[in-house]
This record gives structure tokens, sequence and C-alpha cells, in this order.
């Protein structure tokens, strides 16, 4: 059975706590008609929390301490509020029925336009990760009053989100979470192929990895758990003149981009390596011994066989 962080079995209880975490919704959704949206956008979320955490956090147990587990609670809640709408929203606008699938209108409301369909769909994506980032961060803030919130296990992870935000422009929290394979992967395909102990965090290396991971995860993660910079490319991409354009194309397109900086940034980091160890090699040459001729003169005694 999969918990959610809302109350789905009483009608006014739900509308009572859904209404209060996301804007424009009637109070009068009911819970059932959503709630196989609101079961996916929960799974989702296990690989940022890990599902006993996220039961936790569902049942107010996460935390000793009952105000802090009831503020970990609404941040939980107002994120799965916007991610339900948003993988719930092509089936509130469409009916399926015996006679086939139909849109709504009547005299009073019609189908929204697809333009408005396309800001609703970004707009819960980008305030659901909003507020995914303000859970983590609390969370890290407070990590002694919850135990099971367990990150010792990115103690290999030779990047933070703070590198991301130098050299990317990505700031959330979430989205390092969610590529700590890809950052292991690109580390040991890229770094430590070139350099058997290298300095975690160095400038020279941290940038291509940056850029080198933006890149792979452009194809490889779920269109909303991308950072909003790759979905801004991704859109304005798809806006000029693209739109007949496989969704693949329009990724692999704005991969390019960030793959193509990646790669640049390897290569100067290879220059620097191989400047650095032909300055080495002078070096070690410079510092060992010398072969020096002995002196012979004609007392010395010679054998001659």
């Amino acid at each position: 059975m999969i918990k959610l962080p809302f109350n789905t079995s009483d009608q006014q209880a739900f509308a009572a706590e859904f209404k209060k975490v996301i804007s424009g919704v009637n109070i009068s959704l009911d819970p059932r008609n959503i709630e196989s949206s609101m079961c996916k956008a929960a799974v989702s979320l296990y690989g940022i929390f890990t599902r006993s955490f996220f039961d936790a956090l569902c049942d107010g147990t996460a935390s000793a301490d009952t105000d802090k587990g009831a503020a970990a609670l609404d941040y939980l809640r107002r994120a799965v509020a916007h991610f339900t709408i948003y993988q719930h929203l092509i089936f509130l606008i469409t009916r399926i029925g015996n006679d086939g699938v139909t849109v709504k209108k009547n005299d009073d409301e019609t189908t929204v336009f697809k333009y408005q369909q396309d800001q609703l769909s970004e707009n819960l994506i980008t305030t659901g990760w909003f507020w995914i980032n303000l859970l983590i961060g609390y969370l890290n803030e407070n990590k002694d009053d919850f135990p099971g919130w367990n990150q010792d296990t990115d103690s290999d992870i030779p990047i933070d989100v703070t590198d991301f935000e130098k050299w990317v422009g990505v700031s959330d929290l979430y989205f390092v979470i969610t590529v700590r394979s890809l950052i292991r992967e690109v580390w040991m395909e890229c770094v430590e192929s070139r350099q058997p102990t290298p300095v975690a965090k160095d400038n020279q290396n941290a940038r291509a990895l940056c850029y080198d991971v933006m890149a792979r995860a452009c194809t490889r993660l779920a269109y909303m758990e991308l950072p909003e910079p790759i979905r801004r490319d991704i859109s304005n991409e798809m806006g000029k003149n693209h739109n007949a354009q496989a969704d693949t194309y329009i990724r692999e397109k704005v991969a390019g981009i960030y793959a193509r900086k990646a790669a640049s940034y390897w290569t100067d980091w290879d220059v620097k390596l191989k400047k650095d160890a032909i300055k080495n090699n002078q070096k070690d040459a410079a510092d060992a011994p010398r072969f020096t001729q002995p002196d012979i003169s004609d007392k010395d005694k010679f054998y001659f066989s």
C-alpha cells in the first residue's frame, strides 16, 4: 500500500488539506479521481527520500519534535499536490466514457488553450520542485531531529550543489540527489581515468564534470526531473518551429550544447595535465644524480686479460 500525505478517505478533510497547499483547485475535487496520479507522484519521490522515510513523513513520525514533523509534512504536501495535478492534468481535461474520449465544454466553461496548458504544466513542475528543495534544505538544517534522513551515502560524491550553481546555474538540491549515479559515472570515466588520485572540487575538473553531467541528464532523466534551466532550454527549442520534431531530437540538441562545452573543458584539463607532467619530468631530470667521469692518472692500476 502506498502511503500518501493527504487523508483521501474523507472528502472534507482532503478538501481542506489539498485546497490549502495548491492554488486554483476546486474544493469539490474528489480524491478518488486523482488518487492514481497522487500515488505515482509519491513513488517518484522514493529515490530522493527512500520509501521508509517518505512513509514516516506522511505519518508524522519522521521526527520526535511534532512541530518540525508538521513543518516537513507541510512542505511535502505542497510538493505532492503540484506533482499530482501535473501528472493528472490530461485526465482532468478529458473525459473517458463508453462513447469515447471527449473534452469538457459548456456555456460557462471550456477547455484551456494549448499554450495555457503548457504554462500550467511548467508552473506545476517548477513549484513542486520549489517545495521539495525547501523540504530538503529544512531536513539538512534539522538532520538531528530527523534520524531517518541519512545522506551519508553521498560522502563519495566529489561535487555538490554549490559546484552546479557556480558552473551551470543549477541550485536545485533535489537535482544533485537525482543525478548521483551520473556524477559517479562521469567521475570514474572522465576524471579518474586521467588522474588516478584526483582532487575533488578542483575547478579544472569540477567545471567539466558539471557540464558533462548536465549533458547526460538531458537524455536520461524524465522531463519533470530536469532542473529548470534545462527544461527552459528544451521548451525554447520546441518553440523554434520544431513542434513537429520528436522530443528525443530536442533533448539531444540541448544535450549537445552541454556536451560540447564539457569536451572543451576536458581538453583544457588534458593540456594542463600534460604541461604539469612535462614540468615534473624536467624537474625530476634536473634533480636526478648525474654521472661524473672519474679522474684517471698514470698511477692507477689496470687489468688486461
